[in-house]
């Protein structure tokens, strides 16, 4: 029986259908991605909503259905959903819907939920893994004026007309209660992890009904959907560059010759200078553009994000070379007033201040109001924001709200001789780089992944205009109900040497080896996703695309073949040493120096040279 019965409630979960990125290859004559006899897949974190709906109508009743936009192919991610459970079944499909970004594809899927009359919970997988945009959920609450919480890690309880939520993030923790009807994103955790239908699920849903819907069922009007109806626009596809020459030796002969070589080369890197920005030279400007770029300031309290301070060296640099003033944008309330100074001291230009007062902590329905108050006053060419999840939440619903594109987890930028910002970013895993613009609409908003940039060099005493604005409308339907700061500091963020381990360790036993070698070097262990997956070492310790983005001094590949997911986490490593049986691992290209040889053989002669202090 239903802990509490609620036969009325009715819960969407929207999906994507996805290619497997764990088959996509790079073809290695064109340089292309090979997407041709790729299988597709339901978007994984997208289980995760079902397996939570599917939990919902367990414990309170009423009904559940899934729908997904997508080609008549993804009509296999639908029936996936009904042998897990769900209801019932709802495709969009139209070739004129192809193409479609966050921006369209939100809208679409918003257009879809009215037609099924509303709901009272919608759900979200938290991200796409080929795209990993964060985007499409936020969004979709903003166009059907719900309230939005994102990164849910936990559903308490519902009642007729309330939801309360456990809301997660990199810092902090909030117990959330909102009205329904509401929207939101789930966490992949252990605690909803997606059941596995049994046989007579599987039949069922291979018979059931699937409904189609085309834009014009849905009445989505033409100029808002597809690649016509996208602010954002795709204009180079090309794979990742290589960016490192690499010293291979071969250490399957002489172990111990092998195994001094690397610790030298390690010992070598750590006495080099780190990479910062000691100093910051001004390019010469490409163009003038009229309106200002600005960086959304992060923040719990008077406690700033740094990845708010990364950017702010790159938005510097795209500022002047746009031949324009680079300005911080703060929302909160009396106790974030300390940012000011120190946004200056970071290389601001102005900042512009919009003050709620109470609220020092993120809230999205007040600081989507008052940020998107400040874009429409004051009209920015350019908007970027950190990639932390509060972050990549507002922007989200910002962009809807001040009707414009926004380009997600980006790593690399550039101006055009017309102005044109140039942001490349990459999918399916890090496998290909897409470069996007943003032709129509302004500003142009990206979100920038943490730990790819440097701040530039703090300035003590620098000042600049600031321009204040009162926020009076304070209204908000999310009550925080419990709060606590997550007291936990990001090891793999901080550490000057990572040691990274990944398939070739064979066994959770072996990474004991690695974490000596770690410790001996004074560094840490991190794995690659399939081992955080397996559930090997703590996901938390996940170094690439979907785990943490690093910047050591040294990094250290064991055992690793190098795919593209995880050389996207290391690329900013001052240095990549790598030992792998595999002459031809992809990793032996995208290192600094490296040795072909068994880690099992070389390893235990380093930790064994290293206790005898034969190396320094």
């Amino acid at each position: 029986m239903p802990e509490i019965e609620l036969p009325e409630l009715k819960i969407v979960v929207s999906i994507k259908q996805v290619p497997d990125t764990d088959d996509l290859r790079i073809d290695p004559v064109t340089n292309n991605l090979v997407r041709e006899g790729v299988p597709a897949v339901v978007n994984p974190p997208d289980l995760h909503a079902i397996e939570e709906a599917v939990r919902l109508k367990e414990r309170y009743g009423g009904k559940t259905i899934v729908l997904t936009m997508g080609p008549p192919q993804a009509e296999s991610a639908l029936r996936e959903a009904l042998a897990m459970g769900i209801d019932e079944a709802y495709l969009i499909t139209d070739r004129a819907m192809a193409g479609a970004d966050t921006w369209a594809t939100s809208y679409t899927i918003a257009k879809a939920i009215q037609k099924l009359g509303g709901a009272d919970l919608i759900i979200f997988g938290r991200r796409a893994v080929d795209g990993e945009t964060e985007q499409v959920g936020p969004q979709t609450g903003k166009w059907l004026g719900l309230p939005v919480i994102g990164y849910v890690s936990e559903i308490k309880s519902v009642e007729k007309d309330k939801i309360v939520v456990v809301r997660t993030t990199e810092f902090d923790e909030e117990v959330i209660e909102a009205p329904l009807p509401a929207v939101i994103t789930i966490l992949e955790t252990p605690n909803n992890k997606p059941r596995q239908p049994d046989i007579m699920s599987l039949i069922r849903a291979k018979t059931a009904k699937v409904t189609w819907w085309n834009k014009d069922d849905i009445k989505a009007e033409p100029d808002k959907i597809g690649l016509a109806g996208s602010p954002t626009k795709v204009i180079k596809v090309q794979p990742p560059p290589k960016t490192r020459k690499a010293e291979i030796i071969d250490g399957k002969k002489d172990v111990e010759k092998a195994a001094k070589w690397f610790l030298d080369k390690v010992f070598e890197a750590l006495k080099e200078e780190q990479s910062t920005l000691k100093e910051y030279v001004k390019p010469k400007a490409k163009v003038k553009v009229n309106s200002e770029v600005w960086v959304y300031i992060d923040h719990i309290g008077d406690k700033p994000n740094r990845a708010s301070y990364e950017i702010m060296s790159e938005a510097r640099r795209i500022a002047d070379l746009m031949d324009t003033s680079l300005s911080a944008a703060i929302v909160g309330g009396e106790g974030s007033k300390a940012l000011i100074d120190e946004a200056f001291e970071y290389g601001a230009d102005k900042v512009y201040f919009a003050e709620v007062k109470g609220f020092d902590r993120y809230d999205n329905e007040v600081y989507t109001r008052a940020l998107s108050k400040l874009i429409k006053k004051y009209k920015p060419e350019a908007v970027f924001f950190p990639g932390t999840r509060n972050a990549r939440e507002l922007a989200s619903t910002t962009a809807i709200e001040v009707n414009t594109g926004l380009i997600a987890d980006c790593t690399n930028f550039d101006v055009d001789d017309k102005g044109v910002l140039l942001s490349t970013r990459p999918d399916f895993g890090g496998k290909e780089m897409s470069t996007i613009i943003c032709p129509r609409h302004r500003p142009i908003m990206v979100t920038v992944r943490a730990g790819v940039f440097m701040p530039l060099p703090r300035m003590p005493g620098r000042k600049g205009e600031v321009v204040r604005e009162e926020i009076d409308d304070l209204f908000t339907r999310l009550k925080v109900l419990d709060y606590k700061l997550i007291e936990k500091r990001n090891v793999l963020a901080e550490a000057d040497i990572v040691v990274g381990v990944g398939r070739g360790i064979k066994s959770p036993e072996n990474i004991k080896m690695a974490e000596e070698l770690a410790s001996l070097l004074g560094g840490v262990v991190g794995v690659s996703k399939p081992l955080a997956d397996m559930g090997w070492y703590p996901k938390d310790r996940q170094v690439g695309q979907t785990g943490t983005t690093i910047r050591p001094k040294v990094y250290i590949a064991l055992g690793i073949s190098g795919a593209v997911q995880h050389l996207v986490g290391i690329m900013s490593s001052k240095r990549i040493g790598a030992i792998n049986l595999d002459p031809s691992a992809p990793i032996f290209e995208n290192c600094d120096f490296g040795v072909i040889g068994d880690i099992f053989e070389i390893v235990p002669k380093m930790i064994e040279l290293l206790k005898s202090k034969q190396v320094s």
